[in-house]
C-alpha cells in the first residue's frame, strides 16, 4: 500500500535497480578475469599513447638543439628512438592480446546463450510433462471412481438377488402356514368331538445319533424320561404378527413373552398365571426391518431387539419409548444380548463383526471382527467376562471382554443358533447341516450330536434352546427346537 504515486514510483525503481544489479552480477561473474584482463590492457595502452606524445615531442627537439649545433642531444634522442621501438613492439602484443580476449568473450557469450536456450527449451519441457501428468492422474482418479461405482453395482445385485430369494422364501413359509392353519382347525374340530391329549413316544430318531456320545459321554442320564409327555394341540393360538414371526422370549419373572416378526413389530404379552394364555400389552414399533432377535433385561421391564436395517433397539415397557439406537454395524444385525450388568450390549451382525455398546454413553466401545457373519451370541453372569459367538464359517469363537483376545472352536456346520446350560457347563449349537451339538465348555469339544429323520435347519436365523421341567424336585433338561422357521414339516422337535 502506498500513499502516493511518487511512493511507488520510488519503490518500483529501487526494485529495477536491484534486479539489474542481480542480473548485472550473473552476467559478469563468468568474465570477471577477461574484464579485469581487458582493462589492464586498456590502462597499459593509454600510458603508451602518452609515452609517445612524450617522445615526439623530445624528437622534434633534438631537432632543434641539432640545429643549433648539440650532438650530445642526438645520441639521447636515439636512445629515446630505441626506448620508444621496443614500447611499441609491446603495444602490438597488446592489442593482439586484447583481440584475443575479445574473441573468447564472443564465444562465451555464444556459449552462454545456448545454454540459456536449452534451458528455456528443457523448462517448456518440464512444463509439458506437469501438464500430462495432471491429465493422467485425473483420468486415474476417474478410472478408480468408475471402479468403485462398478463394484458397488455388483454388490448392490447381490443384495437384490438375496433379498428377492428371502421374498420367495417368505412366500412360500406363508403358504405352509395357511395350510398349517387350516390343518389346526381341523384338529380342533376332531378334539370338540372327544379327542383329548395323547401320550406319544420320541420321534423316530429323536434320541438322536450318539456316536458322538460314544466318545466323551456314554448313557443317557438317568434322570431322563424314556417317553416325552406333550400336548396334542396348543394351550393357545395368537394371531401375534402380520407376517412370521421371527423371534421370541420369555422375561425372566415369568409375567411377559416378546416376539418379533417381519413385520418390523415387536409385541410384549401379559402371560397369564395358568402359563396357558396370553393377552396383548402392548406394541413396541420403529425398526425399520425385520427384528432378528429379542431379549429381556433382568428388570423385566427393558426389551432389546436386532433388526434387519443394521440397528438394534431399546425400548421400555412402561412408556413404550425408544431409549437407544444402536446404529454403527453396515449388515443386517442378527443378534442382540444385554450383557451381566444391564449397562452394556453386544450385537452380531452380517458385517462380521460384534460391537459392545455402553448403554449409559450410547456409544459403541468396541468393535470385535471375527472375519465371518455372526448369527448368535451368548453373554451373562453365569459366563463371566466371557462372550461366545457362533458364525457362518462353522467356528465359535470365545471373547474376553477384558482383554478382548479370541480363540476358537471348529465345528462342521454354520451355526444359526447358541444356547447355554450353566449347571452342566453345555453349549447346545445349532448348525446348517440340521445338526445339534453340545458342547461341554470345560473339553472344548463336542459330546453329543442329535439328528432325526426330516429334522431340516433351513435358515441362518434358526433357533434351538434347552428346556426346564421340575419334575420330583430335581432338574429334567430336555432340548427343543421351536420350529416357526427350522423345519418344512413346521413343527417342534424335542430330544431327551
Amino acid at each position: 500500500q502506498f500513499k502516493n504515486r511518487a511512493e511507488y514510483m520510488d519503490a518500483l525503481s529501487g526494485q529495477i535497480l536491484q534486479r539489474l544489479r542481480l542480473r548485472t552480477q550473473r552476467e559478469t561473474r563468468g568474465y570477471k578475469e577477461l574484464i579485469a584482463a581487458y582493462g589492464y590492457l586498456e590502462s597499459q595502452l593509454e600510458q603508451s599513447r602518452k609515452k609517445i606524445s612524450w617522445l615526439e615531442y623530445e624528437k622534434e627537439k633534438p631537432k632543434k638543439d641539432t640545429e643549433n649545433g648539440s650532438e650530445v642531444e642526438d645520441t639521447a634522442l636515439k636512445a629515446k628512438l630505441e626506448e620508444l621501438k621496443v614500447i611499441q613492439y609491446e603495444l602490438n602484443d597488446a592489442i593482439k592480446k586484447k583481440a584475443e580476449y575479445a574473441d573468447k568473450v564472443c564465444s562465451q557469450a555464444d556459449a552462454l546463450k545456448k545454454m540459456e536456450e536449452d534451458l528455456g527449451l528443457s523448462q517448456t519441457r518440464c512444463n509439458e510433462l506437469e501438464t500430462l501428468n495432471k491429465a493422467l492422474q485425473e483420468k486415474l482418479t476417474t478410472a478408480e471412481e468408475i471402479v468403485t461405482v462398478l463394484s458397488r453395482t455388483s454388490e448392490t445385485q447381490q443384495v437384490l438377488e438375496h433379498k428377492m430369494k428371502e421374498a420367495e422364501d417368505l412366500n412360500n413359509e406363508t403358504s405352509v402356514s395357511k395350510k398349517l392353519l387350516q390343518l389346526t382347525r381341523l384338529k380342533e374340530l376332531q378334539e370338540s368331538v372327544g379327542i383329548g391329549n395323547k401320550k406319544v413316544p420320541p420321534l423316530k430318531g429323536g434320541v438322536g445319533d450318539m456316536s458322538g456320545a460314544n466318545e466323551k459321554l456314554g448313557a443317557t442320564p438317568s434322570f431322563v424320561d424314556d417317553v416325552v409327555i406333550y400336548p396334542a394341540t396348543p394351550f393357545d393360538s395368537l394371531e401375534a404378527h402380520d407376517v412370521e414371526v421371527s423371534a421370541l422370549c420369555f422375561s425372566p419373572d415369568g409375567n411377559y413373552l416378546a416376539t418379533g416378526g417381519g413385520d418390523k413389530m415387536v409385541k410384549v404379552w401379559n402371560v397369564k398365571q395358568d402359563l396357558r394364555t396370553a393377552d396383548l400389552k402392548c406394541s413396541l414399533s420403529g425398526s425399520g426391518g425385520g427384528i432378528m432377535s429379542v431379549q429381556f433385561d433382568q428388570s423385566s421391564k427393558t426389551v432389546l431387539a436386532a433388526s434387519n436395517d443394521s440397528m438394534a433397539r431399546i425400548w421400555t415397557i412402561g412408556d413404550l419409548i425408544t431409549r437407544h439406537t444402536l446404529a454403527g454395524h453396515s449388515g443386517k444385525v442378527m443378534t442382540a444380548k444385554f450383557m451381566e450388568d444391564n449397562n452394556k450390549v453386544v450385537t452380531g451382525s452380517h458385517d462380521r463383526t460384534l460391537k459392545i455398546w455402553d448403554l449409559q454413553r450410547g456409544t459403541c466401545i468396541r468393535t470385535l471382527f471375527a472375519g465371518s457373519s455372526c448369527n448368535d451370541v451368548i453373554t451373562g453372569k453365569y459366563l463371566g467376562s466371557t462372550i461366545i459367538s457362533g458364525h457362518f464359517d462353522q467356528r465359535l469363537r470365545f471373547w474376553d471382554e477384558r482383554t478382548y483376545n479370541a480363540s476358537e472352536i471348529a465345528l462342521e456346520g454354520k451355526i444359526t443358533s447358541l444356547d447355554y446350560l450353566p449347571e452342566r457347563y453345555l453349549l447346545l449349537c445349532c448348525s446348517r447341516d440340521n445338526v445339534l451339538r453340545l458342547v461341554d465348555l470345560r473339553q472344548n469339544s463336542v459330546t453329543t450330536t442329535f439328528r432325526a429323520d426330516g429334522f431340516n435347519v433351513s435358515l441362518d436365523w434358526s433357533r434351538a434352546c434347552f428346556r426346564f421341567d421340575c419334575v420330583n424336585t430335581h432338574l429334567e433338561n430336555v432340548l427343543r427346537v421351536i420350529c416357526v422357521h427350522v423345519c418344512h414339516k413346521w413343527c417342534v422337535w424335542v430330544w431327551p
